[in-house]
């Protein structure tokens, strides 16, 4: 059993016309939208279809069948990953028809399909990468998580904060050092006054140089500050490394080149989406941020408005 969870997602509503062909004309609808991860669920009416079964004897599916004619799709349903870089489709539906012995169904996967109206709607998880690898228990293709980002998106703070504490005992190792006694020894002496009411330890502040067992309290109260440091020391690191990623972000204004929609202007922004309006026609399209890799910006001396480079994250 492998279980994956998405924390975050958008829903998109896709509507396929007539002649459209599926699955390059979804495909394409789904590039546009930076979807590389989700699942998808439609109902309609196709007028032609090729449905296949995977047959588990021989590991491969069978020969394509073709249902020509009007058909329409009780239910459709797939998901969406990546495979050697490219967007990747499993669709299955059930499709009923009129026969000349009644109404007929048939079921399997979607090969190919020409439309007649289709509405789709489509789950994207924009924090789980998927990728489709070939499992070989069962010759199928299977969903997995990409293993070389999730770690990136989620996975970085946790490592960051082990390097730091394997670090820190080391500085908390050698505090019998002289310079934290001295600092433990302050709230040791609040303690010393309230056992020494009998003045007769007043003569021992000599001895209070050579009391080893106080030594033995300083060195329970370092580790109380051995632990403190290492919290105090990345607390203070992480909210700047997030105002410096904050700052990289494009804001209103500014000028992107997207590797898929060319030179475009940033109209609106919230921190994880941006709106661009593309120069070459003027269409506006809306970006996830976190499906980018974002270069650091240059600054055109012309108009000084600043100059992204927006990626694609692999």
């Amino acid at each position: 059993m492998n279980v994956l969870e998405a924390r975050r997602a958008r829903h998109l509503i896709i509507r396929l016309d007539r002649g459209e062909e599926l699955p390059a004309a979804l495909v394409r609808a789904l590039d546009e939208a930076e979807a590389r991860a989700g699942w998808i669920e439609g109902a309609g009416s196709l007028e032609q279809a090729e449905i296949a079964l995977f047959d588990q004897a021989s590991r491969t599916y069978a020969k394509t069948r073709v249902l020509d004619g009007p058909c329409d799709v009780v239910a459709l349903s797939g998901s969406i990953a990546l495979q050697q870089g490219e967007t990747s489709l499993r669709l299955s539906a059930t499709l009923a028809r009129e026969s000349g012995v009644g109404l007929q169904l048939a079921a399997g996967e979607l090969v190919w399909a020409r439309v007649y109206g289709l509405e789709l709607r489509v789950t994207v998880f924009d924090d789980l990468p998927l990728v489709r690898v070939f499992d070989d228990r069962t010759g199928l293709t299977q969903l997995t998580a990409q293993s070389t980002t999730l770690p990136a998106i989620a996975g970085e703070p946790p490592r960051a904060a082990p390097p730091g504490q394997p670090a820190e005992p080391p500085r908390a190792a050698p505090p019998g050092q002289p310079a934290e006694p001295p600092r433990a020894a302050p709230p040791a002496q609040p303690a010393e006054p309230t056992r020494a009411p009998p003045p007769a330890q007043a003569a021992e502040p000599p001895r209070a140089v050579v009391p080893p067992a106080p030594a033995a309290e300083p060195t329970r109260a370092a580790p109380a500050a051995a632990t403190m440091e290492p919290s105090a020391v990345p607390l203070p690191q992480r909210p700047v490394r997030r105002r410096q990623e904050e700052e990289a972000y494009p804001e209103v204004g500014d000028n992107v080149t997207h590797f898929h929609f060319g030179e475009c202007t940033v109209i609106s922004s919230d921190g994880e989406r941006i709106r661009l309006r593309q120069e070459r026609d003027g269409r506006v399209r809306e970006v996830s941020l976190t499906m980018l890799r974002i270069e650091p910006p240059t600054v055109d001396p012309a108009t000084g408005k600043k100059q992204f480079r927006l990626a694609r994250k692999n």
